[in-house]
């Protein structure tokens, strides 16, 4: 074999490779239908494909206003497209689950929210959406809350246990992904950026605590670029009018009846030059 034809070669042998790569999901019998779970979370120019079975979601940067999100999870078929709806069985992974089941009656610090009953893979389609609302509660401001779905076999699905993943670096390090699970990882987890001693932020917004932090945020638009940058909003010179700003929303807020609590559960107060008056707040019923 001359040069050119060996390179040749190994090219088309190399896009075979990326081809294969593409979905692998192993063999099965012709008669079964098996469900499995898979987000594409990569495309690249050339044809290849990544694959997941984990959502990570943090509401930091997300404006108070967004008090839930909703994520899907996709459920692949291999198998036989049928004219009729065929119901899917999912669950939750007890043991792998950190969250409870939002109720606004009987459990309103629950975390996530779903209709299992209405989980299917409609007639003519290869493929379920399993929906899931996320509220954004207390505890993920103290933890990274997990949700774990699992699919079991029913009437209609046996469940791919596992396929082979596809890496699109290189064909030599794929891994397997396990088609039973898909994780939900919900956070809303604060720490005290860097600037906010560079620009003296205490003398002008009190101690730092996540709860501060996240109103200040939210009040003035600010992001997490805004503290880490210093071509962010966030700048030394700018911050007595920032505090002055904040000081009149405070002092909006109390004297309307609707004050603005700090972490310990107090009335947020900011530093004597920019002291707010809660004397005379009267809470509305």
């Amino acid at each position: 074999m001359n040069r050119i034809n060996k390179w040749i070669w190994v090219a088309a042998m190399a896009g075979i490779s990326i081809a294969c790569q593409k979905e692998n999901v192993g063999l099965y019998n012709r008669g079964d239908s098996m469900v499995y779970f898979q987000v594409q979370n990569f495309s690249g120019s050339n044809g290849a494909e990544g694959y997941t079975t984990r959502t990570n979601f943090s509401f930091v940067d997300y404006a108070a206003a967004y008090t839930s999100v909703v994520f899907n999870a996709k459920v692949k078929l291999l198998g036989e497209v049928k004219d009729y709806d065929r119901a899917l069985k999912v669950v939750v992974d007890e043991e792998q689950t950190t969250m409870t089941s939002y109720d606004a009656v009987t459990n309103p610090d629950g975390g996530y929210m779903m209709d299992f009953d209405t989980l299917k893979i409609k007639a003519g389609s290869n493929e379920g959406t399993v929906g899931v609302r996320f509220m954004r509660n207390a505890s993920i401001k103290k933890q990274v809350d997990t949700l774990v779905l699992k699919l079991e076999a029913n009437q209609y699905f046996e469940v791919l246990n596992a396929y082979k993943s596809s890496n699109v670096w290189s064909n030599t390090t794929a891994d397997t992904i396990d088609g039973t699970r898909y994780t939900f990882l919900i956070s809303e987890i604060y720490t005290q950026p860097s600037r906010w001693g560079d620009v003296a932020a205490d003398q002008y917004f009190g101690k730092w605590n996540p709860v501060r932090y996240a109103y200040i945020n939210g009040f003035f638009g600010f992001t997490t670029t805004d503290w880490t940058w210093a071509t962010g909003k966030v700048s030394k010179g700018r911050m007595p009018f920032y505090a002055r700003e904040l000081q009149s929303e405070l002092q909006r807020r109390a004297d309307e009846g609707d004050p603005v609590y700090d972490e310990d559960g107090s009335y947020m107060q900011l530093p004597d030059a920019y002291r707010v008056d809660y004397s005379n707040v009267v809470l509305k019923p």
